[in-house]
């Protein structure tokens, strides 16, 4: 995504009659009591996944490139690798190039061409390794000479909602200017997909990237295209192909309807909010253990960064960035976590704590998590830099955050089975007796975090 507002802009949009915002007010009103009684029928029948998943954003690699680094992946612990939007798109080179697209029916860009992706996926299927595509099915480049007239290779200005300036609190789903009718940024053409021309376009753009092998979708934007449209589009992939949709915090009940939609999963920003307060200076790691987030489990992909939060550089910087080591404890909580589907920046998969965390994540999926009491471990042990989560009685995550190391020499394990457990980093042994107490005490170095599973 590129250009995303997140407050409401000043808007160009017409004032509209009282009846008819009355009339509106109805529509929107039945359509989201319709849309919430499907997400509460999918909620009661969904079961957690059986595989272990974690998504790497292969973000801006070229194809070729990333076919060679499968291998390496696959031994890391990932198996949903998430590539950057194929189409041909806007001529510059840098990454939000390809955010801003051109023509759907062409698969070519700086990231490489048709065949590229084709040899990607098939390569990452012979690894077992699972492949999303991220795709851009919102709005057109704005780059001349196509925005001029709003005519490129498939679409002409008919095809388009009228220009204006997007207003994040306007909910209508036919309004100009709304949060799914108005112009990204103010300049980038939004698609009207409402029609069924404009939809079919994009449906033969998705069944084009399954027939090549894609395994599911990132819509970027799906916020600012509404839940019908998004509906008939989806409606050719199979139940079987994953989606999940990038929503920049909650506007018009994103949340409730979208999941209810083919089981999309929704970008958790309310976790990453609640993170960057509790790892940053003052804050309380505690506080992640009173279910962080606006979404629950089943429906969220958890993540410490992606390329729009990068400090500097990206888009949602200012909102959503910290600091980088504490980003990166972050990590080792989305991937601690049972509940969440965690998302892994392409430049954090090669530190200790992601390479050990993912693994703790594949083995441990289907036990429970429980947020420990620091002083039920050690005496002082409770304490805003430090949180303790266990994974039924088979293992668990300690993270430090303060400066200093957490080194008791009196521990007690009062959630782990008796045995003993490695520790994924450092390849240490924790060996729990039969009163839960630990030969040898702990040693969590500070601004770290560790990852203890049973042997």
């Amino acid at each position: 995504m590129k250009l995303i507002p997140l407050v409401p802009m000043a808007t160009g949009t017409k004032q509209i009659k009282p009846l008819n915002k009355v009339f509106d007010c109805l529509r929107y009103c039945t359509y989201m009591a319709v849309m919430l009684c499907l997400t509460l029928m999918m909620t009661i029948s969904y079961t957690l996944p059986a595989k272990a998943d974690v998504i790497y954003q292969a973000f801006n690699i070229p194809f070729r490139e990333l076919q060679s680094q499968l291998p390496e992946l696959k031994a890391d612990g990932f198996n949903l690798i998430q590539v950057s939007p194929p189409e041909q798109s806007n001529s510059s080179s840098e990454w939000w190039g390809r955010y801003q697209p051109i023509d759907f029916t062409v698969l070519e860009s700086p990231l490489g061409n048709e065949n590229d992706l084709r040899e990607l996926i098939q390569s990452a299927h012979e690894e077992g390794l699972q492949v999303l595509v991220d795709v851009v099915i919102n709005h057109m480049a704005n780059q001349s000479p196509y925005i001029d007239t709003l005519n490129y290779p498939h679409f002409s200005s008919q095809d388009f909602h009228p220009r204006s300036d997007m207003n994040d609190g306007y909910c209508s789903l036919d309004g100009q200017g709304s949060v799914t009718n108005g112009w990204l940024g103010g300049s980038l053409p939004d698609l009207n997909t409402g029609s069924d021309y404009v939809r079919g376009q994009l449906q033969n753009y998705l069944t084009h990237l399954l027939d090549l092998g894609a395994d599911g979708f990132r819509i970027d934007a799906i916020k600012h295209i509404s839940a019908p449209d998004i509906a008939a589009i989806v409606s050719v992939v199979p139940d079987d192909k994953y989606i999940y949709g990038e929503v920049v915090g909650e506007s018009c009940g994103e949340y409730s309807t979208y999941p209810g939609i083919h089981s999309i999963d929704i970008t958790d920003y309310s976790l990453l909010t609640d993170m960057k307060n509790a790892f940053g200076f003052g804050g309380d790691l505690r506080s992640l253990g009173n279910n962080p987030g606006s979404l629950p489990g089943y429906s969220a992909v958890t993540f410490s960064k992606t390329h729009d939060t990068l400090c500097p550089g990206g888009d949602l910087c200012p909102y959503y960035g910290f600091d980088p080591r504490d980003m990166m404890l972050a990590n080792a909580f989305v991937l601690a976590r049972q509940d969440g589907l965690p998302l892994i920046y392409r430049d954090d998969a090669s530190d200790p704590i992601v390479q050990a965390g993912t693994h703790f994540h594949e083995q441990l999926l289907n036990q429970a998590q429980y947020f420990r009491n620091g002083n039920e471990i050690a005496q002082g042990g409770d304490s805003p830099n430090r949180l303790f989560i266990e994974r039924g009685d088979q293992g668990i995550a300690i993270i430090n955050k303060a400066g200093e190391p957490f080194a008791p020499s009196s521990v007690r394990m009062p959630g782990l089975a008796e045995g003993c457990y490695q520790e994924l980093i450092s390849n240490s042994t924790l060996c729990v007796n039969q009163d839960r107490s630990v030969q040898g005490g702990l040693n969590i170095p500070g601004r770290s975090a560790v990852f203890f599973v049973r042997q």
